[in-house]
């Protein structure tokens, strides 16, 4: 773009760093009808050098109608203001058109601080927006709207600086339809019954946030307490399950504190979403989003809640500069999440996790290539969509070097200080990776720690180089091998399946997944013939009858039984996989079952008529990469 602006240095926005927003006022109504948000947004902008540089601001937008632009004084739109919206990235679409809104010198405040209001409305294709009608809903009366801004779609919402470089305080003045709730990721503040048969709602997010983390969301909705500073929020057909399922909140939320520090956001809220939701959860502030397939009905599968409250204190708390340090909000994460969990549900259960997580590792690895730019925890995503960059990587790999950097400078005793220190310096900023390591380095030698251990880290090979990690992680594996030799039993001794066979399991169901995915690995390690499916398909229907997958309602268990099946080209789990398909919404599960099913020769049919048949009740953003899997054009 205009090359004397002083960016921030984020590949993924136009915005420029010579004038921040420092709160942002969002008023807007919905129209369920046309898919259409309509209404304004006022930036409070402070310029850095109004007297010696542009005196310009620059918005991310997408896909946006720009009707007018203004001047704020008081409240009150006194003058017009030139804006220009110019043309994107030839080179990646995604990333929209920069607003370039022109001041005049005059118009700054001495503090250096102006107010600009964007008249404006949504496109109905919007990239952040899922609209479902009432027969994608649970309850099938009402209409449900939801948005989704990770990463750089919040400017297909509102213009505004779509980079995490930039973290300011929202309020906003949301009108909908009656009877329907209205929740943000801020407190709500209060509600208005309008004349025209609709409701006004209204919040306020005094903690400062990046653009990504503005989160919306409306249906019919009812909440149930779980704690004393946390409810779950739902449709009545789900609600009672999602307060059962998540009772354990409050216990997390302690956890996290007593090794982070300070809960700093007050409530922490839980919405379970419809199925159409593309992620296992979603760290929104005050109120995390999560996906219904983790009701599982026994609380096996809220590790997924335990993730999102770590993101209290790293990615929403310290947040990543930009998208290409992703990994110090994921890796972190992931860190905290397991520690919380080991802390609950003891040693065994972290180990788990670990070693799983090391399996999605070597997963997406093997996807993208050993030697693909993605697979360093460090990624330039100069002229690309962060999304074609999202996998288990900066979780993963993050969580791993972070392993490896608490065992080197002497266990948790140390490290879970440093934590604390990490959100003490990082709080309400942002943090990126050099930044980091001199803090790392700083800290753990006023601790004592030999400089000599500190020297030996090979930081460029941790940050930029790609593959797997270079020093393997240490983990107990006993659990892990308890379902490893399991499979291999069954697989190389040809043993007989039964059901008293998981008798001598730890019964966490994550044991179980680790046996599926045993079973996974040793299948890929025999090969593809003809030969080899055949006695797989012998083996699976062994397996099944032992224990039952086949009418398993546990999302995580599903994917992986669907998985074995379908690579053994069992035919019979084709129209199981298709319904599962098109009951859920979650990239983890949609893309990899997409995948394998196409690749055979009687589901490569049956994977494009599923798509074609459910792509509409997925969000933007899975339609998206679920249509290039499969080399289509949506």
């Amino acid at each position: 773009y205009v090359e004397h602006h002083v960016l921030f240095s984020d590949p993924s926005s136009f915005a420029t760093a010579a004038a921040r927003v420092q709160h942002i006022h969002w008023n807007v109504k919905l129209d369920f009808d046309t898919k259409i948000i309509q209404g304004y947004v006022e930036h409070h902008v402070i310029f850095s050098d109004p007297e010696n540089s542009p005196c310009e601001v620059v918005f991310d937008t997408k896909g946006l109608k720009i009707s007018s632009v203004h001047l704020v004084e008081d409240g009150t739109p006194v003058t017009t203001l030139t804006y220009k919206v110019l043309a994107g990235n030839k080179k990646c679409d995604q990333l929209g058109e920069p607003l370039v809104v022109t001041f005049l010198k005059e118009q700054i405040k001495e503090d250096h601080v102006a107010i600009v209001r964007i008249e404006y409305e949504t496109s109905p294709s919007s990239s952040a927006i899922q609209w479902l009608p009432p027969a994608q809903t649970a309850g099938k009366v009402h209409p449900y709207l939801f948005t989704q801004c990770q990463a750089i779609h919040a400017r297909s919402m509102l213009p505004c600086q779509d980079t995490p470089s930039n973290k300011c305080t929202y309020s906003a003045v949301v009108i909908v339809p009656s009877p329907l709730v209205a929740l943000m990721s801020a407190l709500s503040t209060g509600s208005q019954d309008l004349e025209d048969g609709t409701i006004q709602y209204t919040f306020d997010q005094k903690v400062p946030v990046p653009s990504y983390l503005i989160a919306l969301a409306v249906g019919a909705l009812e909440k149930r307490d779980i704690g004393p500073r946390s409810a779950v929020w739902s449709e009545k057909e789900m609600v009672e399950a999602g307060a059962y399922e998540f009772a354990e909140t409050e216990d997390f939320l302690q956890a996290g504190e007593e090794i982070a520090g300070p809960y700093v956001w007050g409530r922490y809220d839980i919405l379970l979403l419809p199925p159409s939701f593309p992620y296992g959860g979603m760290e929104n502030p005050m109120l995390t989003f999560v996906t219904p397939t983790l009701l599982a009905g026994d609380r096996s599968l809220v590790n997924v809640v335990a993730h999102e409250i770590a993101h209290s204190w790293f990615g929403n708390l310290a947040t990543s500069k930009t998208w290409g340090h992703f990994w110090m909000n994921e890796g972190f994460t992931v860190f905290l999440e397991r520690k919380i969990l080991k802390k609950l549900r003891g040693s065994g259960c972290y180990n788990l996790a670990a070693m799983m997580g090391l399996k999605a590792l070597e997963d997406s690895v093997n996807l993208f290539g050993m030697q693909h730019p993605f697979t360093c925890l460090c990624q330039d995503l100069s002229d690309c969509d962060p999304d074609d960059a999202f996998s288990s990587v900066p979780y993963e790999k993050g969580f791993n070097f972070l392993c490896y950097l608490q065992e080197l400078v002497g266990g948790e005793e140390l490290m879970n200080p440093f934590l604390k220190a990490h959100c003490e310096k990082y709080k309400y900023s942002v943090v990126e990776s050099d930044g980091w390591k001199a803090f790392f380095l700083e800290y753990f030698q006023t601790k004592g720690v030999d400089k000599t251990k500190l020297d030996s880290i090979e930081w460029e090979t941790w940050l930029n180089t790609p593959g797997m990690p270079h020093i393997a992680p240490t983990f107990d594996k006993t659990l892990i091998n308890q379902a490893h030799n399991l499979a291999k039993e069954y697989v190389e001794d040809n043993k007989k399946p039964a059901k008293e066979d998981f008798e001598s399991f730890s019964g966490l169901t994550e044991q179980i997944i680790v046996f599926l995915e045993s079973l996974q690995a040793l299948q890929e390690f025999e090969g593809k013939s003809e030969e080899a499916k055949a006695k797989w398909r012998l083996l699976l229907d062994d397996i099944n009858k032992a224990f039952g997958f086949n009418d398993s309602r546990n999302s995580e268990i599903r994917f992986r039984w669907c998985t074995l099946c379908i690579r053994a080209e069992e035919e019979s789990i084709y129209k199981q996989t298709s319904a599962f398909l098109g009951e859920q919404g979650r990239m983890k599960f949609l893309r990899p079952l997409y995948r394998d099913l196409f690749k055979t020769e009687k589901g490569t049919p049956i994977a494009l008529e599923t798509f074609e048949k459910y792509k509409t009740g997925y969000h933007g953003i899975a339609q998206k990469m679920v249509a290039k899997d499969l080399g289509v054009h949506l």
